[in-house]
This record gives structure tokens, C-alpha cells and sequence, in this order.
């Protein structure tokens, strides 16, 4: 039998596969690792043999890569990743030239750029291997919520490498920010923009874009785009993850969502970029990096800002024209993707059918039913709390935190103290100056949070918005609930109930905690903090860096469980009971009131 003949067998072809590809996948994240400890600096007694382990990593991944590059051109005759299997192989090639003192490509100093260009071809392989999760015999909540818990300790250790910080970051506070950063939450420890070298700030913000976009939307979107597809089991536990409704769409979907991110932050970037004063930053490039950090950071609602004061900082306080952008950015990244994009098809039909009509001359034709039931619900709702919330913190914080803002810069204050307790975080007044009234709206808002699939937490606008239609509905004796002519699912009812209980017990549970681990500290600001935890929103009273590690530790575990979703992790913990489909017991009615 020919070896030609022996790989074609399904069988065998497969095996050979699946195992070039583990060692594959095995080497690309030790050499991830490696580039990414070499990067920053690392020196220890050991750097001598972690050199060697790192050169050996590159020849033998240089040699399996060449292998499976030769069973797919020459044995298989595939095509596949052809002129991205040669390309990746010159890099390598380049790499293990350039390691050399006096090589000729070290001395044009191409070394940094010739290892981003290596991380990037382990990180595809890492992503590729996201695409096989029919592997794993895992429930898919758990799939989800691993994929946080991994990229959080990944971050942890990345922040307490030396180059990452000025004076060194403990473990628990590295957990702390990584968490922070990931669950797109904001609270910190520590002064992001002092405490943290560029190095640091730029982990800092690659946390914040995949923990904001999702890590399986992230890895599945280099996995899709190099490898081409995946198996039909993949694709269904990927379509549960996206909310997608057509399984052929799952592909197209997760490229909308990383476009239309890049596309909004560049544009908020710009914005906010000539918002600013030049005279407030030593140069261009310092003044483009600030603008960039807080357009990503407000547009995944993390709330991480690099002025220790906040947008409270006297060059922000009043530029009314930065803290209006990232009001909008947050809004955009809290409405959700699959809503800014049903909202972008129905302008896109409307004007369609215009064009048509004047071009043809016929009249305008209607297009039904475009602007869905969850978008019609998020969009009233998001629009309700945005407008009760500017009339409530103008009315209440008139004479207190916005007492410093005059005319139409008031409302505009009052507006953006509206926006920010949805899940972003940010702060454009001093926060020890609020109000009883605006401490307790800001909690509620904090605790509605965003709208779902989008880069926020909290219960959700629509958990909420479902939750009264019911509560009304149900008392005016109807026994079903609907809404612009449309009938709610009794089921999304019965789950709007049940994430609001499961987020009221979170949050009583946080709060008993940290109230008998800190028994000195007013049980206002515990509240509220823990509120800000689990809504992920990033707002404090200032008590966050005075917390001791074990009432850091129950901030972060809030912090998770309000990013993943608590009835995520009941649904990851507590699998589904099977065969109780198949039948029924008697009902009887149970005495509630």
C-alpha cells in the first residue's frame, strides 16, 4: 500500500490529523507563552534555559508545521492554508535567524516585529482549535463560562510580570484588575494610568476587547477565517452562544460583530482625539492612545480610564464634547450588536424601497415587521431610563455633584450620569458628592444594567421591561402577556423572574460577606459596591483599594458572575434533567397570597 494510498483512508487521515494538530495546538500555546515572557523582559537565572526552550519550541513547531504543510499539498493534494502555511514558515525561519546577536536581520531590528508576527500565527492555531468543540463532552454553559475563568488567569499573570507595572502587583490585586478587565467591569485597585507601564495598559485593554466581544467570539473568528469550517456540533454550540437563529449565518454574524466593533471604536477614537487638548499631552502619539484606551474601554462599557480622577479630571471635567462621545459609545456597545444591527437593516430597507420608488416611480413599498419584538422592547426601555434618569440626577443633584456644571452643560452632566450606571462606569462628577436620591437610582440602574448580547451586564433592559409587562398584565387578571401586538413566550416570563431572583440572592450574598469581613465600613458603600460588581459597572463610593484581600476576592467573584450571568453558571452547574419531557404530573394550584 502506497503512503498515498494509506492517508487517503478516512480513517487513518483523520488520526494523523487530529494528532498534528494537538502537538500543534500543544506548541503554539507553550510558544505563545514564550514569545509573550520574552516580550516582556523577563530575566531570571533560568533565562539561559528558557532561551533554549524557547528556540526548541519554534524547530519543532517549524518541523510539524512543514509536515502537515507537505500531507496536505502533496499527499491529500488539498489546497488549504497553502500561502499561509509558506508564509507562517518564513516567518518562523526569520525568527530563528534574527535570535542571533550580530544577525544581520537583528541588526535592521526586526526582531520585535518578527515575534508579534510569531504570536500571531500561534494565536491562529489557538483559535482553530476553538473551533473543535464537539470534543469536548462539556455542558455548553460551562464551554462559556471556562473560556472567561482561563482568559482571567492568563491576564492575572500577565500584570504581575515586571514590565507590566512600576512597582510590582500582588496576585490578588492582578486577579482583581484581570477579572475587572475581562468582566468589562472597571472597578481597580489600583491607578491604571500610574500604577501601570504601557505595557501593563495594553493588557489591560486587550482584556477589556475580548472580554467585551466574548473570548469564543474572538478565537472563533481567526478560527473561522484560517481554517474555513468546522463540524455541524461546533456550529450549533457556537449559534447558542451568538443568539443566532440560522446556523449557516453563525460565520457571517461573528464577523459583523468584530467589524462593527473596530469600525465604532476607530470612529469614537477620532472623535474623541480632536475633542481633546493637545496642550494636555507631550505629544501626538500620547494624545491619539488616550483617545483610543477610553473609546475602547467606554464601547465595551469597562469603565478603565487613565486619569486617576476620572473624567473628573479638571482637563475632562468640562469638555462636554468628550464625555457626550463616550455617552454614545457606551450606548451603542449597551444596546447590544444584534439590535444595532436590526436597526442598520431597517434603514437599509427603508432607503431601499425610497430609492426604488423614486428611481421606478412607483409608490413606497412597506417592508413589515423588520424592527423586531426584543428591540422594540430594548430600545423603549433603554429610552424610558435614559430620559427618567437625566430629569432625576438634574433634579436631585442640582445643588450637590453637579452643582460645579452650568447651563446646558448641566443637563448634559445630568445626562451622562444617566448613561454611565448602565454598565460603563465612568465618572464625570465626584462620586462622594452624590446624593441619598442619586446613590439609590444609580444602584438600580447599576443593577438593570445593558441590553442582551451586548458588551454590558446587569439583569438586562429586557429582563426588566418583560418582568413589569407581566407583573402588570398578570394583576389586571390576563392570563398571557404581550406587547405592540405580539405575545410574550411564557417561558422568557418564567426567565426574566428567574434572573432577577438569582441576582437579588448574588447580591445579598456579596453584600452579608463583605458586611461581617468589614464590619467598620458603612453598609451604604458595601451595597453599593457590590451593586457596581455585579452590574459591572466600575462606579464606588471609594472603598475598593481599602478592601482586604478576602473582600477582594468576593468583589471578584461578583464581578464574574455578573459578566458570565448567574443563571449561566445555574444552568452550567445544574444539568438538564433528562426524560422529564416525556411526562407530567397531576397540577394543583399552590396558596401564594
Amino acid at each position: 500500500m502506497s503512503l498515498r494510498t494509506f492517508f487517503n483512508q478516512n480513517k487513518n487521515r483523520l488520526a494523523l490529523e487530529r494528532i498534528i494538530d494537538d502537538l500543534l495546538f500543544a506548541l503554539a500555546v507553550l510558544g505563545f507563552i514564550a514569545v509573550f515572557v520574552d516580550l516582556a523582559g523577563v530575566q531570571s537565572k533560568w533565562h539561559g534555559l528558557f532561551d533554549l526552550f524557547y528556540h526548541a519550541c519554534l524547530l519543532i513547531f517549524l518541523g510539524i508545521f512543514s509536515l502537515r504543510s507537505y500531507l496536505y499539498k502533496f499527499i491529500l493534494k488539498k489546497r488549504r492554508e497553502q500561502w499561509l502555511t509558506a508564509l507562517e514558515i518564513v516567518f518562523i525561519v526569520m525568527m530563528l535567524l534574527a535570535q542571533h546577536d550580530n544577525g544581520f536581520l537583528d541588526k535592521l531590528g526586526t526582531r520585535d516585529y518578527l515575534q508579534f508576527a510569531i504570536s500571531l500565527i500561534f494565536l491562529i492555531e489557538i483559535s482553530k482549535r476553538s473551533l473543535g468543540l464537539d470534543r469536548l463532552k462539556v455542558n455548553p454553559p460551562l464551554i462559556f463560562i471556562f473560556s472567561f475563568l482561563i482568559l482571567i488567569l492568563i491576564g492575572s499573570f500577565a500584570l504581575m510580570l515586571p514590565v507590566s507595572s512600576n512597582n510590582g502587583v500582588g496576585f490578588v490585586n492582578a486577579l482583581f484588575t484581570s477579572t475587572s478587565a475581562v468582566c468589562v467591569t472597571g472597578l481597580t485597585v489600583m491607578d491604571t494610568g500610574a500604577d501601570f507601564t504601557r505595557f501593563g495598559q495594553n493588557v489591560i485593554l486587550t482584556l477589556i476587547s475580548l472580554g467585551g466581544l466574548g473570548v469564543m467570539t474572538f478565537t472563533s473568528f481567526f478560527g473561522f477565517f484560517f481554517k474555513g469550517g468546522t463540524s455541524f456540533r461546533s456550529l450549533m454550540i457556537y449559534k447558542d452562544f451568538m443568539g443566532e437563529k440560522n446556523l449557516k449565518n453563525v460565520f457571517s454574524t461573528i464577523i459583523m460583530i468584530v467589524t462593527f466593533t473596530v469600525g465604532v471604536e476607530a470612529i469614537g477614537t477620532a472623535i474623541l482625539f480632536f475633542s481633546l487638548h493637545s496642550a494636555d499631552f507631550p505629544n501626538l502619539g500620547e494624545q491619539l492612545y488616550f483617545a483610543g484606551f477610553h473609546s475602547i474601554s467606554a464601547f465595551n462599557n469597562a469603565g478603565f480610564q487613565l486619569k486617576s480622577a476620572g473624567l473628573y479630571d479638571e482637563t475632562l471635567r468640562w469638555n462636554y464634547t468628550f464625555q457626550t462621545t463616550i455617552a454614545i459609545l457606551i450606548i451603542f456597545g449597551g444596546l447590544g450588536f444584534y439590535i444595532s444591527f436590526n436597526i442598520v437593516k431597517y434603514f437599509r430597507e427603508r432607503l431601499r424601497a425610497r430609492a426604488i420608488s423614486i428611481l421606478r416611480n412607483k409608490p413606497l413599498q412597506h417592508v413589515p415587521w423588520i424592527i423586531n419584538l426584543n428591540t422594540r422592547i430594548v430600545l423603549r426601555t433603554t429610552f424610558i431610563l435614559l430620559i427618567t434618569g437625566t430629569l432625576f440626577f438634574f433634579a436631585s443633584e442640582y445643588h450637590h455633584s453637579l452643582e460645579e456644571h452650568t447651563g446646558i452643560g448641566k443637563w448634559l452632566a445630568a445626562f451622562f450620569c444617566s448613561v454611565t450606571p448602565r454598565t460603563a462606569g465612568f465618572n464625570n462628577i465626584d462620586m462622594a458628592a452624590l446624593s441619598r436620591e442619586g446613590i439609590l437610582l444609580t444602584m438600580l440602574f447599576m443593577w438593570i444594567g445593558a441590553s442582551p448580547g451586548s458588551t454590558g451586564g446587569g439583569i438586562k433592559t429586557s429582563t426588566i421591561a418583560v418582568a413589569m409587562l407581566g407583573i402588570f398584565q398578570i394583576a389586571r387578571g390576563s392570563d398571557h402577556v404581550d406587547f405592540a401586538k405580539r405575545e410574550i413566550a411564557k417561558e422568557s416570563l418564567m426567565r426574566a423572574f428567574i434572573i432577577i431572583c438569582l441576582s437579588l440572592a448574588a447580591l445579598g450574598f456579596s453584600i452579608l460577606t463583605i458586611g461581617f469581613l468589614e464590619p467598620t465600613l458603612d453598609l451604604v458603600k458595601i451595597s453599593f459596591e457590590c451593586f457596581s460588581a455585579l452590574g459591572t459597572v466600575g462606579l464606588s463610593l471609594g472603598i475598593t483599594a481599602g478592601l482586604s484581600d478576602m473582600s477582594k476576592i468576593v468583589i471578584t467573584l461578583t464581578m464574574f458572575a455578573g459578566r458570565v450571568g448567574v443563571y449561566t453558571i445555574f444552568l452550567g452547574v445544574i444539568k438538564k434533567t433528562v426524560g422529564s419531557q416525556y411526562y407530567k404530573y397531576p397540577m394543583e394550584n399552590v396558596i401564594i397570597t
